[in-house]
């Protein structure tokens, strides 16, 4: 493998220094399937595939980062979930299982460890993790992926009956965030195992679009220090990372008290204001939009784009450019190159960029 400073680019950034290029997360899963002419579904199931489409992916649009096109619908199929897998989306949970106390109690998880009690989750995220680890031709950060917590506990219990439990049996809805909680740390444990070399977990239901900041301090905060600290048990040296969808300005005031190193913020956040929010107590990925920009734009109006985001939230390090959220199925090769040129050309072609 060669060391090519990917992963030195993002050491820096995390650590808040200036550095001649802005790293990049290309935040791409399915897509790399569809860029290499297969449907979700080839790449779902066949670690290969799953690998080999992703790193070229990567490599070919300039990321700092690869994730494996990991289905994160898949584990539920292993708890004996109900799911649907389409041909060229994501799988779609059909019915929550736990929906009382009573449920809630019943409810048991698979050891991510033993291959035999979630044969699925092995193929589609060790396996895939493994062979992108063994295949990966440059020094690439590798991700994994889990939904959070509480997203998690979402899909269980169904998310818009938590929520209402939330107001009004808080209990069972904590006893069940405390149940999963370990669950996801030891999908993340076994994948950094595998491979992965980050801990990437997206809790989208931590939103403030869903949940009111005090919700989230009550039902979601302490749950993913909770994983970020059982990570850092395994390896502190690994790099948390944690995406929220929607409106997070709120809860990024709270975030660096969960230990996670970077939150990948959305577009709907102004990045001018989540810089200032973070300052120096967190990192920041994000935030170019990822249907208007990214998918429907082309190479010039995604590097204006992005040189806009920088220039917003990148001139002190602590930033990774990267879509607000993942790179929609459609989106063309080089528009997602362009966001990988964007972040080495803006040092040398913005008026503010030579800082270096």
């Amino acid at each position: 493998m060669i060391d090519a400073g990917h992963r030195d680019c993002v050491e820096a950034a995390l650590n808040h220094e200036k550095t001649d290029r802005t790293p990049v997360n290309n935040f791409v899963l399915a897509t790399a399937a569809r860029s290499a002419g297969m449907t979700v579904d080839a790449a779902r199931w066949d670690p290969k595939i799953s690998a080999k489409v992703s790193v070229d992916h990567a490599v070919k649009t300039k990321s700092d980062f690869v994730k494996p096109v990991l289905d994160s619908q898949v584990p539920f199929m292993d708890l004996g979930m109900e799911v649907r897998f389409p041909e060229d989306d994501y799988g779609q949970i059909m019915k929550p299982i736990a929906e009382d106390a009573e449920q809630i109690d019943q409810l048991a998880f698979f050891d991510p460890n033993v291959a035999s009690e979630c044969p699925n989750f092995q193929k589609v995220f060790v396996d895939a993790l493994e062979e992108t680890s063994r295949i990966l031709p440059e020094d690439l950060h590798i991700c994994g992926l889990s939904w959070g917590p509480i997203t998690s506990s979402g899909y269980i219990m169904g998310v818009e009956n938590m929520v209402m439990g939330m107001l009004m049996e808080p209990d069972m809805v904590k006893k069940l965030i405390s149940k999963t909680t370990p669950f996801v740390s030891a999908m993340q444990t076994r994948m950094l195992e595998a491979g992965a070399t980050v801990m990437w977990m997206a809790d989208p239901t931590s939103s403030e679009d869903l949940i009111s900041p005090d919700m989230f301090h009550e039902f979601s905060a302490p749950y993913i220090t909770q994983i970020v600290k059982d990570v850092n048990n395994m390896d502190s040296s690994v790099h948390t990372f944690v995406h929220i969808c929607g409106n997070t300005l709120k809860i990024l005031k709270e975030m660096p008290q969960t230990g996670a190193d970077c939150l990948s913020f959305d577009h709907a956040v102004n990045p001018a204001k989540a810089k200032e929010t973070a300052g120096r107590n967190i990192s920041i990925m994000g935030n170019v939009d990822p249907v208007q920009v990214m998918m429907m734009g082309n190479p010039e109006s995604i590097t204006s784009a992005c040189y806009d985001v920088i220039e917003a939230a990148g001139q002190e390090g602590g930033f990774i450019l990267a879509p607000g959220c993942e790179t929609p199925i459609s989106t063309s090769d080089e528009n997602v190159l362009a966001m990988g040129e964007a972040a080495r050309t803006y040092w040398s072609r913005s008026p503010t960029g030579n800082l270096y």
